[in-house]
């Protein structure tokens, strides 16, 4: 009895913080859809591996259950991310979301092979859930389901921050995102994106006999902003405000995620003074992705992460980073400044074309049919058919890009070519 008012009055103290919120009824219910949802887990493109289908609650307790056993501590499990935003967000239009991003906090401390550990963790459940719906086994390799199932992988280890990431494969494109985190430096971009919901309460529920959400019965969830007070981030997201600070401290520097903000109608807040941030935004970017070939291919993986194929708001997003970059990038040389518009302007060009041409001209996720490469000027001689009658269009000038003058890189996808 003792220990269930102390923890009473422990929650009780932790509501009163201003970074924390308790849900009501309604986000508790949107919050036990998001869990309860089933999952597809997709294996590699071409390869023989099944569906995995589980749902999220049931994955997640899987996971700390093979982390336990693994001698790792979990303090506890958070949804973060757009799901979080879209469970808190009022009214009627709800925050999008493609990923679930799921943050399991974790204590590393003493613990020899921590990353290795969690990694074997995640793929034990993968194959556990394939023992659920095939008697047929997976391999016992586990470096096979690695390359089947795990679309990437990170880890970052020093003095500030310990964290790993595994991200879960969806053909679809709505990856699960497992981030197992000792510390972080720095746990969000802007503060849209900055809650952080506590799960572990909702995972108790549905573990007992009638995990039946109610009005008059549902378990007490609470919400943090590792952005600041909780009722300020609630408020820019649904006043659909950009607020943020300290850019440079994000990887990237929350340049990209910035424009995808603005292409999805977002609005400054008008008390920060974002001419000067983005000049912070586009010195971490560089700082980060210096290369040209290392710019083309983060922006190509955030469109394909971020916008659907028929989203028209990928052209605004590649509109807005031209015009962020053009204005506000004050760290490079004028010839390496004019390497990246360039780039922007090139891959925004081959969006129109694929646009208008049905699928001839692609960029997209590697697979059978894909091939990730250099464009020859060459290549297509002699091609007709599908090719649109305007392929010039293709052969991107790039006067400042340092490249082979007739090769410029990116991704293509051709009906009518069979590739070896």
């Amino acid at each position: 009895m003792a220990t269930v008012v102390a923890a009473v009055e422990e929650h009780s103290s932790r509501v009163e913080s201003p970074r924390l919120k308790e849900l009501d009824y309604q986000q508790v219910c949107r919050l036990g859809q998001v869990m309860s949802e089933d999952i597809r887990i997709c294996g590699r493109s071409g390869s023989h591996f099944p569906i995995l289908v589980i749902p999220m609650h049931k994955l997640v307790t899987m996971v700390r259950k093979n982390l336990a056993a693994g001698h790792i501590l979990v303090r506890d499990v958070r949804l973060n991310g757009g799901a979080a935003s879209y469970v808190l967000q009022s009214g009627t239009e709800k925050a999008e979301y493609n990923d679930i991003d799921l943050i399991f906090r974790v204590d590393i401390n003493g613990v020899e092979n921590g990353s290795d550990r969690v990694k074997e963790a995640v793929l034990h459940s993968l194959q556990e859930i394939h023992l659920d719906h095939d008697d047929k086994p997976l391999p016992a390799c586990t470096g096979f389901i690695e390359d089947a199932y795990i679309r990437k992988m990170v880890k970052v280890s020093n003095e500030a921050d310990w964290w790993s990431l595994i991200c879960l494969t969806n053909a679809s494109g709505h990856h699960v995102e497992l981030k197992f985190v000792d510390r972080m430096r720095r746990q969000y971009e802007f503060s849209v994106d900055s809650f952080q919901i506590e799960l572990d309460q909702l995972l108790s529920f549905y573990s007992s006999e009638k995990p039946q959400l109610e009005s008059s019965c549902y378990p007490k969830i609470l919400a943090e902003s590792v952005y600041g007070p909780f009722d300020t981030a609630l408020s820019h997201l649904n006043r659909k405000l950009i607020a943020t600070n300290s850019p440079e401290q994000i990887r990237g520097g929350g340049l990209l995620k910035y424009c995808y903000l603005l292409a999805r109608g977002y609005r400054i807040d008008s008390s920060f003074d974002f001419s000067s941030l983005t000049k912070y935004m586009c010195s971490r970017f560089f700082i980060d992705f210096p290369e040209i070939i290392q710019q083309y291919r983060k922006i190509l993986s955030y469109l394909r992460d971020h916008f659907s194929r028929d989203d028209e708001k990928r052209s605004q997003f590649l509109s807005i980073l031209y015009d962020v970059v053009q204005e506000s990038t004050v760290c490079l040389m004028g010839q390496e400044r004019k390497q990246t518009l360039d780039l922007i302007s090139s891959i925004a060009q081959a969006e129109q074309l694929a646009h208008q041409s049905s699928g001839c001209v692609r960029f997209g996720p590697p697979n059978s049919h894909w091939c990730e490469g250099f464009y020859n000027k060459h290549l297509f001689q002699g091609i007709v058919g599908n090719i649109p009658t305007n392929i010039n269009r293709l052969k991107y000038e790039f006067p400042s890009l340092l490249f082979s003058p007739n090769t410029v890189p990116f991704i293509y996808y051709l009906p009518n070519i069979a590739h070896s």
